[in-house]
């Protein structure tokens, strides 16, 4: 596989997007499937699709992947890299104690 790429989708802090490209034929067999692991776990088995988008993750944290195509013939290339979830967003709270006061509060 080539072109791997890990990111997390906008306004999200628990996600990231896993996208890859199956690589060519070298033998003339056709790749069938890809493995794909997390953080050197086996997530995926059989993934046939190259793109997995990965939820309840923890923010601000970082992912690393690795995707290893397969056919009949055996193990075909790998690829790794790594992404990192956004951290969250802070909460904020406003209050107006009066007609010329506000208070804003921003917790991390």
């Amino acid at each position: 596989p080539t072109d791997l790429t890990i990111s997390p989708p906008l306004g999200s802090c628990n996600e990231l997007v896993i996208t890859w490209t199956a690589p060519p034929t070298t033998t003339g067999d056709l790749i069938v499937r890809h493995r794909v692991y997390i953080n050197d776990k086996l997530r995926f088995p059989r993934r046939r699709k190259t793109t997995i988008p990965l939820k309840a993750l923890t923010a601000n944290t970082e992912y690393n992947v690795t995707v290893v195509a397969f056919n009949k013939a055996g193990d075909g290339g790998t690829v790794t890299g790594a992404g990192r979830t956004r951290p969250k967003a802070p909460s904020v709270s406003l209050s107006v104690p009066s007609s010329t006061q506000l208070h804003i509060m921003l917790t991390a």
